[in-house]
């Protein structure tokens, strides 16, 4: 282990630890918190009276094994850990009652004040109080004394992820005080609980809250004031009885708390001399269905994602506690700024003011509830991950480590401890009881019993595997194989969550906890790391959101001592992908998602690099160079590397796509390798008779095929029987020959002095890439001959189109492309727009020329077109494009062999609308009219 420390835990003042206002859903302003120096000692357990020597002093509430504890050592089972604080009382904590509140404790512990016993408390994860009026017998100045005794792993105990032999996911074990310590005054009648609920009917527009005042007494002050506001205006004032829910009714315009909007209420509550403050967040939780009746999980009525990640909330230098208020926002503030709705607070209760920054920030909480139980067997909690349909009885006890019935009494009291304290939370979305096994038992009852005391949240019951067919999900945890949503969770009347996945590794040197590394796959290198996360979300969880998936949850926010499978390092210094990036692809899915229930798709909004200067596509060993991922306006990606290097073999793809529109004609040219075969076409349409004609030809290991290894760097040559065809390079453009049985085409396409192209790096993985440039708007001239007859293309009425590719593809792929050219108002004005195959990439391949110059458009574009009338017109829209195209011809080819498979469909037509460009490098961009383009657009489907 190395030491390693967080920003928050280099600057902490230890004469101000933590000292925020503890419980900001019920506040006080008569408190003080008792954070800061104690003093400590070790004993035997056997020791039962306070110790005479003091071993020295430990930074409260850090457990001794923090590293800013200034302890250092860990209580093992057999031993006892005593603290001692002196305070005196200031003058604003002198009222009727004098309380003492532990925020946690780990894990059994007494409390003497003034040398009384003040009282004990059991378990290690929920917070207590103590009144301490009688034990301070009315002195101002209070001895606080604290035996703690944690016997960690070794028992039935609820436990969590600590361990006293750590490694891989079990952590370095915790214990004593962990969360804030603070007194507080209060009146002898006096609030005791708050619960805000709100009600919410999603029929009737009405807007309510329940809320219930718990006080010390209800039989001196019956009934208690509560007024709730919004942004200073008063909404509601009225008198509640105490002990009883009252609802309280709302304007139906009162605003939602979303992670979108979390707007939060104030709320205060005066009974008698007590005032608190404190807020709720109006809301729903459920289950419903989307518009195609498949479950999902609804907030405010509606299906919405819950796009998670898994949180330990485990820091390198305070362990379970945080170093600072503003480092427990920090995660919950990153998690949102890579756009995701929800966290996974994983086997741990945190301290409040946690869930009070997802609150006012926006952040959807899934509460886990803490694990317990002997030892576990591989058997039960590992093995299930090659299959997790495995659902072992979970009443076999002893099997899941469930054979004391005294841990499994304590567990559900927990759990109801847990529900009790977190219910008015407005971000807490759903109870998790078991994870993988982990000392699960009686899982179906143990979801009742939390539904009937929390009716408005749903339950994932056995998160992962073990599933007892209870509980309001169908949970799956899916590491080391690929994701696909089965039918049968598809079709199970439960949500389908893929509540674990990912747990990709990668190191960041000088920002790990141990020489060691654990993790799902190892991937040494940043880049591709990042590719990796962006195509599991992109080709494994969006389909599986399209077919129904309600929720997902990545592994994990940060690192965690021997993990460092977080999307940010375990001191939180580097976060390792790019954050926009995964922003995007969390709207992406998003958008998926909400398309999937029937909402119209977004456009979404991509961050792209420009290439100025040369550079390589690949690496020496045939991986992706991430300095080429990027666009250019002329080509500066040099691709001879492609098919070479150790990791570069294998579905290389190398082609030159020219199409050549004319007032009579359009005329397509193919020549590829694709490794395996040459695959080679000329087609030609009659616009006017709408006749058809298509010369192929298929060589085996791409013969008679010759294509430059770089785009410009040599000519292009077919040579078959069949079909001949020369693509050559001139002075003032390209020249276009080609020959077959019936047709002949002979054209120059002009490239004017500045005119330029679109190129793109697609980078799906390190191995998996793609440079494609489109040169669009070409000025054409030459002949096509069909069937001996000579026809024009005239010039400044023909254009000539570029798709040229080299890269190394996934097998299976789909992809859309359109592009069109013609002059408008004087101006030659080039479409350029592209779709599906680039999705998840962060790269787009949409553009438009005026006049030679080309405007990138930096988004993913929404294509609508009829699968079932593929001559009914197409759209392509988003910020800065709108277009249409009215087809004049459609062009269809299938084959399908299973492994290798192709079904295209094209159409030719004219587009018109409108798109945002510069006119000149530098100007304005402003709406350029679109109108008659000659062009066409595709979807296409290939196994190659």
């Amino acid at each position: 282990m190395t030491t390693l420390t967080t920003p928050w835990g280099d600057s902490l003042d230890p004469t101000a630890v933590l000292p925020e206002h503890p419980r900001p859903q019920l506040v006080r302003e008569a408190w003080t918190s008792l954070n800061g120096h104690w003093d400590h000692a070790f004993t035997p357990a056997s020791q039962t009276t306070a110790p005479t020597r003091w071993d020295g002093h430990i930074l409260v509430p850090f457990p001794p094994e923090a590293p800013l504890s200034g302890v250092g050592r860990v209580l093992q089972p057999t031993e006892a850990l005593w603290y001692r604080r002196t305070v005196t009382v200031p003058p604003q904590l002198i009222d009727d009652r004098l309380l003492l509140h532990f925020g946690a404790v780990d894990q059994d512990c007494q409390v003497w004040v003034n040398g009384h016993l003040a009282g004990e408390h059991r378990g290690g994860v929920l917070p207590f109080v103590l009144d301490v009026t009688d034990a301070a017998g009315g002195r101002l100045d209070l001895e606080i004394v604290v035996r703690v005794r944690d016997v960690t792993d070794t028992s039935h105990r609820s436990r969590g992820k600590q361990k006293l032999e750590p490694g891989g996911i079990w952590y370095t074990p915790h214990s004593g005080i962990w969360q804030s310590v603070w007194l507080e005054a209060v009146p002898a009648v006096h609030v005791r609980t708050l619960h805000m609920t709100p009600r919410l009917d999603h029929a009737t527009g009405d807007v309510g809250v329940e809320v219930t005042v718990l006080a010390s007494r209800d039989d001196v002050y019956p009934t208690a004031e509560v007024v709730l506001s919004a942004d200073g205006d008063e909404l509601v004032r009225a008198d509640v009885p105490v002990n009883e829910p009252t609802r309280l009714e709302l304007p139906g315009d009162a605003r939602l708390w979303s992670p979108d909007d979390p707007f939060l209420h104030d709320v205060t509550v005066q009974l008698g001399r007590d005032r608190v403050t404190s807020y709720v967040g109006l809301r729903s939780f459920g289950l419903g269905p989307d518009a195609r009746g498949r479950t999902r999980l609804l907030l405010n009525g509606q299906p919405f994602l819950h796009a998670g990640l898994l949180d330990q909330g485990y820091w390198p230098d305070g362990l379970v506690t945080a170093p600072s208020d503003e480092a427990l926002a920090h995660d919950v503030q990153l998690a949102k700024d890579l756009g995701f709705t929800m966290l996974r607070k994983h086997i741990k209760v945190e301290p409040l003011r946690w869930y009070h920054h997802c609150d006012r920030l926006g952040m959807l909480v899934w509460q886990d509830m803490v694990n317990g139980g002997r030892a576990y067997h591989p058997l039960v909690i590992t093995t299930p991950v090659a299959s997790t349909r495995l659902a072992l009885d979970d009443s076999r006890y002893a099997l899941f480590g469930r054979q004391d019935p005294e841990g499994r009494a304590e567990f559900l009291a927990e759990v109801d401890a847990c529900v009790e304290l977190l219910r008015s939370v407005p971000s807490v979305a759903a109870w998790v009881p078991f994870n993988e096994g982990w000392g699960q038992f009686d899982a179906a009852e143990v979801a009742a019993r939390v539904t009937r005391l929390d009716p408005t949240r749903p339950v994932d019951h056995a998160s992962g595997w073990h599933d007892q067919g209870a509980g309001d999900m169908v949970s799956r945890h899916v590491y080391f194989r690929p994701y696909a949503l089965s039918r049968r969770d598809a079709d199970d009347p439960r949500a389908a969550v893929l509540s674990e996945y990912g747990g990709y590794s990668h190191r960041v040197d000088g920002h790990t906890w141990s020489a060691k590394e654990f993790g799902y796959r190892r991937i040494p290198d940043r880049d591709t790391y990042e590719r990796a996360f962006l195509r599991l979300q992109h080709a494994q969880v969006g389909p599986a959101v399209d077919e129904g998936l309600a929720a997902f949850v990545h592994t994990q926010l940060s690192d965690v001592e021997e993990e460092t499978n977080g999307l940010v390092t375990y001191d939180r210094r580097v976060v390792k992908v790019d954050i926009q990036a995964v922003r995007t692809s969390n709207e992406r899915l998003r958008m998926r998602f909400d398309a999937a229930c029937g909402q119209p798709r977004r456009p979404i909004a991509v961050a792209e690099r420009e290439l100025t200067a040369p550079v390589s596509l690949t690496l020496p060993d045939g991986r992706l160079n991430p300095d080429a991922v990027g666009w250019c306006r002329t080509p500066v990606v040099t691709t001879d590397g492609i098919g070479r290097g150790r990791l570069g073999k294998g579905r290389n793809k190398r082609w030159e796509y020219w199409a050549v529109t004319t007032p009579t004609h359009v005329v397509a040219v193919v020549v590829s390798h694709i490794d395996y075969a040459g695959v080679n076409s000329l087609w030609v349409l009659d616009r006017t008779t709408g006749e058809t004609v298509l010369h192929e030809a298929t060589t085996p290991l791409g013969r008679g095929v010759t294509v430059p290894g770089t785009l410009g760097r040599g000519a292009t040559h077919l040579r078959t029987k069949l079909l001949t065809v020369d693509i050559v390079e001139t002075a003032g453009g390209t020249h276009l020959r080609a020959r077959g049985p019936r047709v002949e085409l002979d054209v120059q396409a002009q490239r004017p002095a500045g005119h330029e192209s679109l190129g793109v790096v697609v980078p799906w993985s390190d191995t998996l890439v793609q440079y494609t440039v489109k040169d669009v708007a070409r000025p054409a001239s030459g002949t096509v001959t069909v069937d001996g007859t000579s026809h024009d293309v005239p010039a400044g009425e023909s254009w000539a189109t570029l798709d040229h590719g080299r890269g190394r593809w996934p097998h299976d792929i789909t992809w859309n492309w359109g592009a069109g050219a013609g002059r408008v108002d004087g101006r030659v004005i080039g479409i350029q727009v592209g779709g599906q195959w680039t999705d998840g990439t962060g790269s787009v391949e949409n553009s438009v020329v005026v006049d030679g110059h080309l405007t990138k458009i930096s988004e993913e574009l929404v294509w609508t077109y009829d699968r079932d009338d593929w001559m009914r017109p197409w759209t392509v829209t988003g910020t800065d494009v709108d277009l249409v195209l009215e087809p004049f011809h459609l062009k269809e080819s299938h084959l399908d062999l299973k492994a290798l498979a192709n079904h295209t469909h094209q159409v030719f037509g004219h587009w018109s609308g409108r798109v945002r460009a510069e006119t000149a490098r530098g100007s304005d961009p402003g709406w350029i009219e679109v109108r008659d383009l000659v062009g066409w657009a595709e979807d296409v489907h290939n196994r190659w």
